[in-house]
């Protein structure tokens, strides 16, 4: 059965983004794999037993205060290297997606932009759902996918539809840039107004990508934004990981990120 991985350093950051985790099992009727992944065997030592059945009953009375207690839980903490036990639940485990929280306190804390999560989302051959601590759960939402009309981001977007029609909404579809689209690029948009007539598709001129991704997502009330982490240059992934830090704290929306398809 698949299931939605919850990597989590018991902050309320973690707790945050367990609501959407919640959520988006009961939507597509899977379970919950809970891991705290501990970076030594004295961190490890520290969290006991009594610790974690605590922390993990607080997780249950949050689903319980929600109706979302009927989703399955089952729970780990595990010693090792957090990018490679997640890649290691991922390839043992049938995992669709991966919701993390960020501007906590450990390993996906403070230091979300550091190594460990990068690399989680640089690897991840799963989607990774990353809810910022300041933008709250909401039954009713909106979502959206930014795009470059390329033929590559045509999986990512098959995905983003499912969830968007599972939550029984409508998808929007939006391009940033402030140049003329490519031939090529208006021959897949015409492909996808095809293949999803009910979506909106958005183009949004700017100079600024993120910036119009930022004004289109308050402009339409977007809580959930999709976007596609691309085969990059560590040069250009450095810039990449600036962008979507940016979008993170200013924009206020959740970020799907998908990988792009070979």
């Amino acid at each position: 059965m698949a299931k939605i991985l919850f990597p989590t350093d018991f902050s309320e950051t973690a707790n945050n983004a367990f609501l959407y985790a919640l959520n988006l099992a009961k939507v597509l009727k899977t379970d919950i794999k809970l891991v705290s992944v501990q970076s030594n065997l004295k961190n490890y030592l520290e969290v006991t037993e009594e610790n974690f059945e605590d922390y993990i009953n607080k997780l249950k009375n949050i689903a319980k205060e929600n109706n979302l207690e009927h989703v399955k839980i089952e729970s780990s903490l595990v010693v090792g290297d957090l990018l490679l036990m997640i890649l290691d639940i991922i390839n043992k485990d049938d995992i669709q997606y991966v919701v993390m929280g960020t501007n906590g306190q450990n390993s996906l804390g403070k230091k979300f932009f550091g190594s460990n999560t990068v690399n989680v989302i640089n690897n991840s051959p799963a989607p990774v759902l990353v809810v910022p601590n300041n933008v709250k759960f909401k039954e009713e939402r909106n979502f959206a996918y930014a795009t470059l009309f390329n033929q590559k981001e045509a999986k990512a977007l098959a995905q983003m539809e499912e969830v968007t029609k599972r939550y029984d909404k409508l998808l929007n579809i939006v391009h940033v840039d402030d140049k003329s689209i490519t031939p090529q690029m208006l021959s897949v948009k015409k492909e996808w107004e095809e293949e999803y007539p009910e979506a909106m598709i958005t183009i949004e001129p700017n100079k600024d990508v993120e910036g119009g991704l930022i004004n289109y997502c308050t402009k339409n009330n977007i809580d959930v934004l999709g976007v596609v982490h691309r085969e990059l240059s560590s040069f250009e992934r450095l810039f990449t990981i600036n962008h979507s830090q940016r979008l993170l704290s200013s924009a206020n929306v959740a970020l799907l990120v998908f990988q792009e398809s070979k």
